[in-house]
């Protein structure tokens, strides 16, 4: 246990802050070499290599038909991401007496309720199904266009140049998705010995380890001040799960394989779950671009976020 610990775990946690703090920064210099808006820097790049962990696991779990953690994977880390990881960016940002500031455009917003329910389409009808997995990836390369064509030039004043920075950003993502394999695979490790089943570990310990780059990021760049930033990734990170991640084991052709660890009717409370869980995360988008939320109704939004998260994991183990 000592040596999982000093191993895996703690050079983990110390690289997953370290190179959040480095993502933030040359995130925002990446945007300003290439005239792109925070938005869409943080729903493409960033969202990308947050998910990457996602894709991974994902990929490994397909090989060996691990149909449920598959799924787990997914859903899990689309409700952690935002009950979970937003929650504890509002809490930060509540602690340090400061209200998020949003500025996502109703289209973004849309595209993430959108995507939300096509994965839910997907999962009821056929998930493992090679059209369904071509599908998915038409919508996201059709996601990542419309992206595209509404991007705003970057404007910020007092930001420095850096020739480097794109390759800065490259090497920080990468650091990040080593560091999510460190705490992820320890995490692995420990819980092997309590045997415990694949959906709890696909839904918990896959979900939190893969999203610990979203946790870091977000809260870093939002004690920057990059909301636009971190509702991108976030919103990206999502779409990417969905849309991406979800096709991966379609690609493989070993649908009947998986289907036999996988039954829909298990997750349908879970599915509700994300869906109502976005709904509240795009209202909070919606209003905070019009007016400033107080101090109250951020803790509030807190507790319905970590509520939210904690009421998943009861599903789980029902």
């Amino acid at each position: 246990m000592i040596s999982i610990l000093f191993l895996y775990l703690i050079p983990g946690v110390v690289l997953v802050w370290i190179s959040a703090g480095k993502l933030e920064k040359y995130s925002v210099l990446v945007s300003k070499n290439f005239g792109l808006s925070p938005f869409f820097i943080g729903s493409t790049v960033i969202a990308f290599g947050t998910s990457a962990p996602e894709m991974l696991t994902t990929l490994f779990a397909a090989m060996e038909n691990k149909g449920g953690m598959i799924v787990g994977n997914i859903v899990g880390s689309n409700i952690t991401n935002i009950a979970l990881v937003f929650g504890l960016t509002l809490l930060v940002l509540s602690i340090k007496r400061v209200s998020f500031k949003s500025n996502v455009s109703d289209l973004n917003l849309f595209l993430l309720i959108l995507s939300t329910l096509v994965v839910w389409g997907v999962l009821s009808a056929r998930p493992f199904y090679l059209i369904s997995s071509l599908t998915l990836l038409i919508l996201l390369f059709v996601t990542i266009l419309i992206w595209y064509k509404s991007n705003e030039e970057f404007e910020e004043e007092l930001v420095e140049n850096d020739k480097n920075a794109i390759l800065k950003l490259a090497a920080s993502i990468i650091t990040l998705i080593f560091a999510a394999w460190l705490i992820t695979e320890g995490a692995m490790q420990i819980l092997s010995n309590f045997g415990v089943g694949e959906l709890f570990i696909g839904f918990t310990i896959l979900a939190i380890g893969t999203s610990l780059p979203e946790i870091a990021a977000s809260i870093a760049l939002a004690l920057k001040g990059r909301y636009e930033t971190v509702a991108g990734a976030l919103i990206g990170s999502n779409i990417f799960n969905g849309l991406f991640v979800l096709a991966i084991p379609g690609l493989l052709a070993k649908e009947e394989l998986m289907m036999n660890t996988w039954v829909y009717t298990k997750w349908v409370q879970l599915l509700a779950l994300l869906l109502f869980i976005s709904l509240i995360f795009i209202i909070f988008l919606k209003i905070s671009k019009n007016k400033q939320i107080s101090m109250p109704i951020n803790i509030s939004l807190c507790i319905i976020f970590f509520s939210t998260y904690l009421y998943s994991l009861v599903l789980v183990f029902e």
